[in-house]
């Protein structure tokens, strides 16, 4: 194998684990959006305030 072979190879690579992230990063901020935006109703309506209403869900 030559340096050009490997060198291909590892970028490559990068490229592929760099559109990974990318797409992950994507969903979890859309699925977070989408949750908090759910919630915000309910703890609105109840008049709590945002760290406590999340931790009492998460906990509680």
């Amino acid at each position: 194998m030559s340096i050009a072979t490997i060198s291909t190879f590892v970028t490559a690579a990068l490229v592929l684990v760099g559109i990974a992230l990318a797409l992950l990063v994507g969903t979890v901020g859309v699925a977070a959006y989408q949750f908090f935006s759910q919630n915000r109703r309910v703890r609105v309506a109840r008049r709590e305030p945002l760290v406590g209403y999340y931790r009492t869900l998460a906990f509680g």
